[in-house]
């Protein structure tokens, strides 16, 4: 069970990721003129329309397989907090003026509802991070075993002569 969500868990980013880094990439024009005209540098602007939809992209690559899966949730997690933090900043009125760099339908959603969507997707990553760490199985740590290996075999060993 705990399997199958995970999996769900990514076949949904992987779905939203790969359908958003692909349509930026095949409305380039559109994507870099809208991020050049964000509130924010216009060489950031640049570097970013390259930078998001290549990250996007690959962590596509990231979660299509279970040993890079954590990596893919992780990224995830972290791109879509800084978009959900952006648009939260636009719904209430942070920036003069908000010209929209999203792709495809997410280019006609209002901003409350972009927001929505990208916190339920915030959420999906954080419970395949969680899943993922705590799951038995290739690729998956034993939930007691997540540290093992930080420490030193000789701490560990004081450790057992202190627990005995």
């Amino acid at each position: 069970m705990r399997q199958n969500i995970t999996i769900t868990a990514a076949i949904l980013l992987i779905i939203l990721l790969g359908y958003t880094g692909v349509a930026k990439l095949t409305d380039f024009a559109s994507f870099r003129s809208a991020m050049q005209n964000q509130e924010i540098p216009l060489e950031w602007g640049r570097q970013l329309a390259w930078a998001i939809p290549l990250v996007e992209i690959f962590l596509v690559g990231f979660l299509l397989f279970e040993k890079t899966r954590i990596w893919g949730f992780m990224g995830s997690l972290a791109l879509l907090s800084v978009f959900s933090t952006y648009v939260g900043l636009i719904w209430i009125g942070s920036f003069p003026r908000v010209p929209c760099g999203c792709a495809g339908i997410f280019d006609s959603m209002s901003w409350g509802a972009h927001l929505v969507v990208n916190l339920a997707f915030v959420a999906i990553s954080a419970v395949g991070i969680y899943l993922s760490t705590t799951m038995p199985g290739e690729g998956h740590q034993e939930s007691g075993d997540r540290f093992k290996g930080l420490i030193s075999a000789k701490a560990e060993d004081e450790w057992i002569n202190v627990k005995q």
